[in-house]
């Protein structure tokens, strides 16, 4: 089920629905969309959640949740700053993650990508709903969780203290507004 619902997000992001539309329908019971995921991709989903247990990862994310146990709620998945525009993948305690599942994280310009947009998800919570104070990523092929200061990570990509952080975030709010509104969204009140 679990590859089912990325499947479904992956369709829904796309704006494709790929082989999905052939098998969702009106008539489709939950034994046929449990048959869709290949069995190769079941078996991933549960050496991901194994290497999140066993690299301490889990623990780590319980950490950024302000508990240990299970019974503490890690968060929230899927956090939106602007609706059909720019959803993030997890809001943990005070931290932003995104999630990555690549094999290699040695493509800088990719990786700087991942950074930039981190850091544009956190600047558009204008109104502090997620309460955002950090960033990181969860390398879930690689058991990793860094994470980092908003405000130092902000000062690092903008390439050191002496850009005014305060300037840079308008900025970018205003021509992410303008760009958003086009697109006919808007930021979240």
């Amino acid at each position: 089920m679990f590859w089912l619902v990325s499947a479904f997000e992956d369709a829904y992001s796309s704006g494709d629905p790929g082989s999905l539309g052939d098998v969702v329908g009106a008539s489709s019971s939950v034994d046929a969309l449990r048959s869709v995921a290949p069995a190769a991709g079941v078996e991933e989903l549960v050496d991901l959640a194994r290497l999140l247990h066993e690299s301490g990862s889990l623990d780590r994310l319980r950490g950024l949740a302000g508990g240990s146990g299970q019974e503490h709620a890690l968060g929230w998945a899927g956090p939106v700053f602007a609706h059909h525009w720019a959803d993030g993948d997890l809001v943990i305690g005070d931290t932003l993650l995104d999630v990555k599942t690549v094999i290699r994280t040695d493509d800088l310009e990719r990786a700087c990508r991942w950074l930039w947009q981190l850091l544009g998800y956190a600047w558009l919570d204008v109104h502090d709903r997620w309460r955002i104070r950090a960033v990181g990523l969860y390398l879930a092929r690689h058991g990793l969780v860094p994470t980092w200061p908003a405000d130092e990570f902000a000062a690092r990509l903008l390439g050191g203290r002496s850009v005014n952080q305060l300037q840079a975030r308008d900025e970018f709010l205003a021509i992410a507004t303008h760009v958003l509104t086009a697109d006919g969204s808007q930021l979240l009140a």
